[in-house]
């Protein structure tokens, strides 16, 4: 129907898993794996503190940077995850805002471009994926770097493919997977989070988002990166619980973790 406005199905979804997010990923230490990341940086040069989150999600990817001492600006596409993360920084260094990373402004001079968590995978073309590296290399200062991961085909075969449970803040969560234990390089997936939690009337409320993703071919991100006019550093694979390996493997590996530099 003309003139009708189409919600993007990645801010519908975290829209609506916002208020069981914190419990959906209360196992995952960012703690750790923050300080597994900036070390990483490191090696690659990083120096500075200002730092772009990008996808921010609920806060948690930034927070253990802002006890380091870092200056944030973070963003995410999800206007009620970004409410959230709003109020965790309340009397800290940092800003939060809404944005897509497929059409980011140029919002400063950046050391440190953070996009974590797989939210690349929610871009499902190539143009998306080049779109949102040239909004890093536009924030970037020359020599700064950013680092970003994506899922494995590992994960898509696995994950994706089938279904898991579990349950945290007084939720249950059900991880119903739509994917192939087959999937290809460049394959869609689907993911349905089914959450189970008490109203505010004392009821049981069942709500569901479906999270739609596209596997990237680490030659198509490594042809992304050249386009958008950055420089590929470095790629780890990394494994459950903030392992990373020098010798990145699609099929070994829940995802590739990409360290690219905007050139001097």
């Amino acid at each position: 129907m003309e003139g009708l406005l189409v919600r993007d199905p990645a801010a519908a979804a975290y829209d609506g898993l916002a208020p069981h997010y914190d419990a959906l990923t209360v196992g995952h230490d960012y703690d750790r794996w923050i300080d597994v990341l900036e070390r990483l940086g490191r090696e690659y040069g990083l120096s500075g503190k200002r730092l772009l989150d990008v996808a921010c999600g609920t806060g948690k990817s930034f927070l253990p940077m802002l006890e380091r001492g870092y200056e944030v600006m973070a963003c995410d596409l999800s206007p009620a995850m970004v409410e959230r993360a709003g109020t965790k920084v309340v009397g800290h260094p940092a800003e939060v805002f809404v944005a897509d990373m497929r059409r980011l402004p140029e919002l400063g001079v950046f050391d440190l471009i953070t996009c974590l968590d797989d939210a690349v995978n929610y871009l499902v073309t190539g143009d998306e994926l080049r779109a949102a590296l040239e909004g890093f290399a536009r924030n970037l200062r020359p020599g700064g770097l950013a680092i970003f991961d994506a899922n494995t085909l590992a994960t898509y075969r696995t994950t994706f493919a089938g279904d898991a449970a579990m349950e945290a803040g007084g939720a249950t969560f059900r991880l119903l997977g739509e994917g192939s234990p087959d999937a290809g390089p460049g394959a869609f997936a689907s993911l349905w989070i089914e959450v189970i939690a008490q109203g505010p009337d004392g009821q049981p409320r069942q709500m569901r988002t479906r999270h739609s993703q596209r596997h990237h071919p680490r030659a198509e991100v490594e042809s992304a990166v050249a386009a958008a006019g950055l420089e590929l550093a470095g790629v780890r694979g990394q494994f459950t619980g903030a392992r990373l390996d020098s010798e990145p493997d699609e099929e070994r590996h829940t995802k590739l973790v990409y360290i690219v530099r905007r050139p001097f």
